[in-house]
């Protein structure tokens, strides 16, 4: 799949500031920082984490839009308004992968669940690009908890980041939740063959995550 194929159909509504990934570790194990998992707070009451980028094909709002911003545990979700007034307001969650390097977070990447423009529910994957090189070919393997590895296909790339996306079916959805204390396994490979492992050691917080998104 040639690295410029655009994703289509698919519009997330995020209100994280974009960033660059700043990624400088090398080495083929990485692991998701659990620090990141608190109970529920309002965006005013905690700490920011690392802010991942936006995915590669959303268009920007126009005008002002409100938001809401909560924190599930190891994953933060968002939800604004939809410009219709009779719509339901749109939510997406997402969780940062961070590694620590040298006394400091690194953000890696992102899982990020939401809804795309047909209403069905979606993973997006974002994984390091920059310094690190992918494999666009063999794509991403996600495991949750204990279950089998997903096999999810890149669907963009730029220098930064790459992105793979997957729909969650119902028996996804409840793996998930099955899953909901435990971790999870990011995999890709790099341009030399070797394999790149992101270990996201808390999924905690899926359930209520899910539950907004689907709402």
């Amino acid at each position: 799949m040639g690295i410029g194929m655009r994703m289509r159909h698919f519009a997330i509504a995020f209100v994280y500031a974009v960033s660059g990934l700043g990624l400088a570790a090398s080495g083929a194990v990485l692991f998701a920082n659990s620090a990141l998992a608190a109970p529920a707070k309002s965006k005013q009451e905690r700490a920011a984490p690392p802010a991942p980028q936006p995915p590669l094909a959303q268009a920007a709002p126009t005008g002002p839009v409100r938001t809401e911003t909560i924190t599930y545990d190891a994953w933060t979700v968002s939800c604004r308004d939809t410009p219709e007034a009779k719509a339901k307001k749109v939510c997406s969650a997402i969780l940062a992968m961070v590694a620590q390097q040298q006394n400091q977070r690194i953000n890696i990447g992102a899982w990020i669940i939401a809804r795309n423009m047909d209403g069905a529910l979606v993973s997006v994957v974002q994984t390091p690009q920059i310094d690190i090189g992918v494999l666009i070919g063999k794509g991403v393997e996600l495991t949750i908890g204990n279950g089998k590895p997903h096999q999810i296909n890149f669907h963009d790339c730029n220098p930064q980041r790459c992105e793979a996306l997957m729909t969650m079916d119902e028996a996804t959805v409840r793996e998930a939740l099955a899953a909901s204390n435990g971790s999870a396994v990011v995999k890709f490979w790099k341009t030399d063959g070797a394999e790149f492992t992101i270990n996201i050691n808390s999924i905690k917080g899926i359930d209520k995550a899910l539950a907004a998104v689907r709402s």
